[in-house]
């Protein structure tokens, strides 16, 4: 059964809620996608401070503590990367990242301290609250697996990719706008899982922001390719670097469909291919109509490379009007 799906941006609704009403989120999804930087961002405004903990990366001792003896009985050292009140404050969010990474032994201490507030001689101070998050197997992750107290005690939810989200994400953060034009026209192109055997490099929100960054230090010609390549891989690196030649020359998706009749048609070939790839990508039942007229204005070839791309992405168009019409006007394109 699959878990309730959210999109980053419903993160801090979703978060404040578990801590007015005292609950523990489990988030999971796809890594790269800009959860634990939202996750971090609103604890900080909601509770003042975080401590960001990856279980993955912890022996057992890190967690529970070094045994010492005192007066003849054994305890526990209270570990120094938890919450302290007066080092950290009286508030703030414990993020538990890559949970379901973490080795077995360790995650019965993290167990303890999400049912207990406690691991060891240590207590969690009042005005902490904990979140917890990682990646599922089919998100690449290694997942271990929880154990049923530890399930139930979770509110699961996972964070799905969502393409205008993050290119709006993008352009406030001030992204470079040649990347958020192409992340425009390709946005089966901003999430990728690497495949096995294949190159580590794989295209995510956080990869495209760094090859945003990368590209407003202009870097020079000679490493260009290689340096966005090793961010996003070097399929995807060819396809930007061919969409930077031509970028200044492709209208803005959002700009050929609410003025469809007035929006520039480009001249150079390249540039027309890029545009008709591009609305592909944008093309949905509600704006079917806008999306027709404008590639109406395109040469013949480029319109169809558009709509037979689009019907593989969202065959749902193909019951509207608009693709009935054109079906008929282009029946053996679409019998073939």
């Amino acid at each position: 059964m699959s878990e309730v799906t959210i999109t980053p941006s419903q993160i801090p609704e979703f978060l404040k809620a578990s801590i007015v009403h005292k609950f523990t989120c489990l988030f999971t999804g796809m890594p790269g996608i800009g959860k634990t930087e939202i996750v971090t961002e609103t604890g900080r405004e909601l509770l003042g401070n975080t401590k960001d903990i990856r279980l993955s990366q912890l022996d057992p001792v890190d967690l529970m503590g070094v045994p010492q003896v005192v007066d003849g009985r054994t305890r526990f050292a209270v570990p120094d990367l938890l919450p302290n009140v007066d080092r950290d404050g009286k508030t703030g969010l414990l993020i538990l990242d890559e949970v379901l990474d973490a080795a077995t032994a360790v995650l019965t201490g993290g167990q303890q301290l999400i049912l207990e507030r406690r691991v060891g001689s240590y207590i969690m101070p009042d005005g902490w609250h904990i979140v917890a998050m990682g990646n599922k197997k089919e998100h690449g992750g290694i997942n271990r697996g929880l154990s049923a107290p530890l399930k139930d005690r979770f509110a699961h939810a996972e964070v799905i990719v969502d393409a205008s989200e993050i290119i709006t994400y993008f352009i406030k953060k001030g992204a470079d706008t040649i990347v958020t034009s192409f992340l425009k026209s390709h946005s089966d192109l901003i999430h990728q899982l690497p495949e096995k055997g294949g190159s580590w490099a794989k295209p995510t929100p956080r990869s495209w922001y760094k090859l945003s960054q990368v590209r407003q230090g202009n870097p020079s010609d000679s490493i260009r390719f290689q340096l966005y390549a090793s961010l996003v891989g070097e399929g995807v690196a060819a396809e930007f670097i061919s969409h930077e030649k031509i970028a200044d020359q492709v209208p803005d998706p959002e700009d050929c469909i609410k003025n469809p009749m007035k929006t520039m048609i480009p001249e150079n070939p390249s540039a027309k291919y890029a545009i008709a790839v591009g609305l592909a990508h944008w093309i949905n039942v509600d704006n079917m109509g806008n999306v027709m007229k404008y590639l109406g204005r395109l040469p013949s070839e480029y319109a169809v490379t558009s709509i037979m791309e689009a019907r593989k992405i969202k065959p749902e168009i193909q019951d509207t009007p608009e693709f009935g019409q054109w079906a008929m006007d282009n029946v053996d394109i679409v019998l073939g």
